[in-house]
């Protein structure tokens, strides 16, 4: 019992060459190796392609000007015809559907931009357009589809 507590207070491993159960304080530092090699799991790869490093943009826009599009985009004509969808659903149903409404709205376009994106480092390319977005969607999607990517776009 002593040789064993003895054993696992030096960490060594034991006569038949079994790994130790935990490890030295004294041993570990920045150059222990915690997996073997080859088994790791790399969260990113080296060519990684970031388009945001690649992009050109003369006037790019910022947080808050992105969301004051998507609101003029939302309430450009659709503030005129509020009225009369209101006076035709009511004042609850008319309140209830216009969240429901803004908020599909606003998740169309979060997965427009999010798919841009990824496809844009899928296919290194820095910045997509909403045609080219589908046209290269098909273009990189399952192989029945790809031949429709020109009609895509």
């Amino acid at each position: 019992m002593s040789t064993l507590i003895a054993e696992r207070a030096n960490m060594t491993t034991s006569k038949d060459n079994r790994p130790p159960i935990g490890f030295n304080l004294t041993d570990f530092n920045s150059t222990t190796q915690l997996t073997e090699k080859g088994n790791e799991k790399q969260l990113y790869s080296d060519d990684d392609y970031h388009p945001f490093e690649h992009r050109q943009v003369a006037k790019p826009n910022s947080t808050t000007g992105s969301l004051i599009h998507l609101l003029k985009s939302s309430l450009g004509t659709g503030i005129l015809a509020m009225p009369m969808a209101f006076r035709n659903s009511g004042l609850l149903f008319g309140a209830i559907g216009t969240v429901v409404v803004g908020f599909l709205c606003t998740l169309c376009v979060h997965m427009l931009v999010k798919t841009s994106h990824d496809i844009c480092k899928k296919a290194k390319i820095p910045s997509l357009g909403f045609s080219e977005t589908a046209e290269e969607v098909f273009r990189h999607g399952p192989p029945a589809l790809r031949p429709w990517s020109k009609f895509a776009r």
